[in-house]
């Protein structure tokens, strides 16, 4: 089990590195603290994989027979499950405008899944593990949003319940296909919550 440990260490620092980044940039820029965190956590992320064997070795690579599949799960996977919140507010340190969808688009499932799927559950599938790979870095992907929201602990709870639901999507996709349909599940899950955050502004809910 040392595996999951050092697993967990890889991602805490690199976790915490970006955090200390952004912190760094939000005092200045805070819209622009959330791209910093973003590429400060790909070019960790990226920098251990190449230190650790490379990307063939943390099984980054696959086809892309996959990635149509992923997209219309992981957006519809994310329709219903926020259309079941009943709120929907946005995190305030989130930039605006076409900004916000490159940032949640492109950069977050980009930098996330490198460092949740290729790093740590790339790891821990070199050793032999499978569902407890996929489960692992599924539960590390999700508990950073209990801090990203605000609200009371039930709506925490439902936001980190989802993002538990799509880490695992995205897990067990990238364990069967590698990091593109992984990234392609992310940034369609993104998506449907962006339209249903849409819908809802519009329907004043």
């Amino acid at each position: 089990m040392i595996e999951f440990a050092v697993a967990f260490a890889l991602w805490s620092a690199i976790s915490a590195a970006s955090a200390v980044v952004s912190t760094l940039v939000a005092r200045r820029q805070p819209k622009k603290a959330g791209f910093a965190m973003q590429i400060t956590m790909f070019s960790l992320s990226l920098a251990v994989i190449e230190l650790m064997g490379g990307p063939q070795r943390f099984g980054l690579f696959g086809g892309w027979s996959l990635v149509v599949q992923a997209f219309l799960l992981g957006f519809g996977v994310s329709l219903v499950l926020n259309l079941l919140q009943k709120d929907s507010n946005v995190p305030e340190f989130l930039p605006e405008g076409t900004e916000r969808f490159v940032l949640l688009l492109v950069f977050a499932p980009v930098s996330e899944e490198l460092l949740n799927r290729g790093l740590v559950e790339g790891y821990l599938l070199g050793y032999g593990h499978f569902w407890s790979a996929i489960l692992f870095s599924a539960l590390l992907f999700a508990l950073p949003h209990w801090m990203a929201y605000e609200g009371s602990k039930k709506r925490k709870t439902g936001v980190v319940g989802g993002a538990f639901v799509l880490g695992s999507l995205a897990g067990y996709i990238f364990a069967l296909g590698g990091i593109i349909p992984a990234i392609a599940v992310h940034s369609s899950a993104n998506l449907g919550g962006l339209t249903v955050l849409r819908f809802k502004e519009k329907n004043g809910n």
